[in-house]
């Protein structure tokens, strides 16, 4: 136990504030790159890339020759194919750079946040007194990538009269939810993954309730869903369901949603 002990001090010893210096930016460029596929298909890639480095270590330390040469070949093509699936995102991330405007891409204005949240709940109501079926996901700080690519693309400014055309009844994009992602109506008639766990939510709620707890236990999402049969509001959060809200309360949670995810990102881009 000295030993380790001595040993430990020793390397303390030979560590400078450089080193340390480095350490940190090195931890929070990692950082950052884990948060940028966070809630997309890089992930899984990513870990199948770790589990061949790993085992490249593994075979070299056993001389397994033949399949560390195999192993040392195909990762480079991995990192490759990452670059070539994501050269988009890649892109956006060095012009943003260069504006300056990388870790806050998605920070909305305080003054806009008002503006912003009176045109979704203008949605909300009318969609609940017309009883027109809605389903309003918020993205928080896990990413919604891999539903958003399964929607209609839109990146659009958020009004309530495109809200309102998006989910009028026999509309093209009226089935499927609307991700909001930052200040932009990022892509509508998403499909959202249902609940497989809440057998006590009742039959009558309908798959954009089911949806609406589905999506909210996988992620950190706020959901807003406006029941096509009776024109109650819901909010959906944490894998759990709170029917009957009114509309202060409904403003207060998007209004909460957005304050959020702007203290959060504000923190990590320095503002």
């Amino acid at each position: 136990m000295q030993t380790v002990l001595n040993l430990f001090l020793a390397v303390i010893r030979d560590i400078s504030f450089i080193d340390v210096l480095d350490m940190i930016l090195v931890s929070y460029g990692i950082y950052r790159a884990l948060l940028f596929i966070e809630g997309t298909r890089a992930y899984n890639l990513l870990k199948g890339l770790g589990i061949i480095l790993l085992l490249l270590v593994i075979t070299k330390d056993l001389d397994f020759n033949t399949v560390s040469w195999f192993l040392a070949n195909a990762l480079p093509t991995g990192f490759l194919a990452l670059v070539v699936i994501f050269q988009p995102e890649l892109r956006r991330v060095l012009e943003d750079i260069g504006k300056g405007s990388f870790l806050a891409e998605h920070l909305v204005a305080e003054d806009s946040v008002a503006e912003i949240v009176d045109e979704i709940c203008k949605t909300v109501e009318n969609c609940s007194k017309k009883r027109i079926g809605s389903l309003i996901v918020f993205e928080q700080e896990i990413g919604l990538k891999d539903f958003i690519d399964n929607g209609i693309p839109m990146h659009s400014r958020i009004t309530s009269e495109l809200l309102n055309t998006i989910f009028m009844p026999f509309t093209p994009l009226h089935d499927g939810a609307v991700i909001i992602k930052g200040q932009y109506i990022e892509a509508a008639s998403c499909f959202l993954p249902t609940t497989g766990h809440h057998s006590d939510v009742a039959n009558e709620l309908g798959s954009r309730h089911r949806a609406a707890i589905g999506i909210t236990e996988i992620t950190d999402a706020l959901v807003i869903v406006v029941s096509e049969e009776t024109g109650t509001i819901s909010r959906a959060s944490s894998g759990k369901l709170t029917q009957n809200l009114n509309m202060e309360r409904v403003k207060k949670l998007i209004s909460a949603s957005f304050n959020r995810v702007n203290r959060r990102r504000r923190i990590f881009s320095g503002k």
